[in-house]
């Protein structure tokens, strides 16, 4: 009889899962969560998919009835009794704080971008510069920082925070060298005494975001009525992104602030919510057209920054899209870019024409026998152009070289962004383009060229 008993309940437990599906539904992520989607019985080319079985189980895993209530639980428990985080993703500070584990490598200035790295992004931002200002448009760029770089009192003692420059810093010292437009988000957070971060988010307060607001407009010198010395309320409405990734169904509410005085700006289009790819603004009274691009740390930004121009258009769209100045008729270019992710400056090239560069000669160099890899296509952002892409493989390459494409008399210079070991992308006039391309670049400070390249 024991056993029976046994065997049922040991079959309830193995059933629970599915049949709680049927009865309460599938469980749903929770912040940044990704779970496991429906198996599907075929591959994407049409063949039976052979691990159905295993991505059933993943499903089952991922979405069981009740089971964001139960992992809640678990962590709490976790939290409670070892002081530890029960999600990778999150680091469980002090006092309460949480951080995201993603900061975790600039806080401990561990794996940062190398030399080269460092000077490609500062290069690419260089280019996007020179392009908006060739199209009449101003540039500014600015980095959010990462919520441990201001507050690092918080973290864990485990944690040893870094004593040298990080990703930021020397990003930062580069891009002066070029000449970039910057703003200094670091040192105007660090001269407050008052703490301007969510504790249990990832991002800064309202508090926090009508200061970079401030700060980037008058960097600017557009017109604006400064938003963060206004009275405001301190409220508890939202759930931190952070928590939420930490306890699923917990209910524990954020502080916050809310300003009283009203924002002038209206939407053009009504919004889902501040994390829209695309959202655009119009101020009467306000001269001046914005485009920028953003990310999460935007979703508070955005409103303060739509206070001092007549439009404005912010977006989350990645690779950030150049040809929208002229479509947004925008005569400013801001991009604001959170400091764990400066690498997306190495990853993802902006779209926008390759500037030519006839003044250099490319003629009677050096042909060195480098490996590289290239791919043509085109481009669906630039109609009439090609999309020129690969990597090039050299360790003798100097960190600072430019990277050059050669079409028959005409040198473009490549953006030194994309996949691989030395990225770059360009993209050309289709009908400039010959049937063969050449790659140059700086090696032991000499300019050399790698062999003739076939695209037909």
């Amino acid at each position: 009889m024991k056993h029976k008993i046994f065997a049922g309940i040991f079959l309830i437990m193995c059933l629970f899962p599915i049949v709680g599906i049927l009865i309460f539904g599938v469980a749903e992520p929770a912040a940044n969560e990704t779970l496991s989607s429906w198996p599907s019985l075929t591959n994407r080319d049409g063949s039976f998919n052979t691990d159905i079985l295993d991505d059933f189980s993943d499903y089952i895993s991922d979405r069981f009835a009740l089971r964001q209530e139960m992992v809640t639980l678990q962590r709490s428990l976790t939290a409670t009794v070892f002081h530890q985080s029960g999600e990778s993703s999150v680091i469980l500070g002090k006092d309460g704080w949480l951080f995201y584990m993603e900061t975790l490598n600039d806080y401990e200035g561990i794996n940062l971008m190398t030399e080269r790295e460092v000077w490609a992004a500062a290069r690419s931002l260089y280019l996007i510069q020179e392009y908006c200002e060739s199209q009449g448009a101003s540039f500014v760029f600015t980095i959010a920082p990462n919520k441990n770089s201001l507050y690092g009192e918080y973290m864990p003692d485990w944690y040893p925070a870094s004593q040298t420059d990080g990703n930021a810093e020397n990003l930062s010292a580069v891009i002066a060298e070029m000449n970039v437009n910057y703003v200094d988000l670091f040192s105007v957070f660090e001269a407050q005494d008052e703490i301007l971060y969510r504790t249990l988010d990832s991002h800064w307060s309202q508090r926090g975001a009508a200061l970079a607001g401030d700060t980037l407009l008058s960097a600017l010198n557009v017109d604006f009525d400064p938003f963060f010395q206004e009275e405001y309320e301190v409220v508890q409405e939202e759930i931190g992104d952070l928590y939420e990734m930490l306890y699923p169904t917990g209910t524990e509410l954020d502080t916050n602030q809310r300003y009283l005085r009203d924002f002038s700006f209206t939407y053009v289009n009504a919004i889902r919510s501040s994390e829209d790819n695309l959202i655009r603004t119009v101020n009467e009274g306000k001269s001046g057209s914005l485009l920028m691009f953003r990310d999460s740390f935007g979703n508070a930004l955005h409103s303060f920054m739509a206070e001092g121009f007549g439009s404005a258009c912010f977006s989350r769209i990645t690779p950030y899209d150049l040809t929208m100045i002229a479509s947004e008729n925008a005569d400013t270019v801001v991009i604001e870019l959170v400091e764990r992710n400066l690498d997306w400056l190495n990853s993802l090239a902006a779209v926008f024409p390759a500037p030519e560069r006839n003044d250099i000669n490319g003629d009677s160099l050096l042909t060195y026998l480098s490996n590289v890899t290239l791919s043509v296509s085109e481009s669906d952002s630039l109609p009439g152009y090609m999309l020129i892409y690969g990597e090039l493989s050299d360790d003798g390459l100097d960190y600072n070289s430019v990277i050059y494409i050669q079409t028959g008399e005409v040198m473009y210079e490549a953006t030194p962004a994309g996949t691989g070991e030395n990225p770059f992308s360009a993209y050309i006039p289709a009908e400039a383009l010959d049937d063969t391309v050449s790659i140059l670049y700086y090696r032991d400070g000499k300019l050399v060229c790698s062999q003739v390249i076939s695209i037909s």
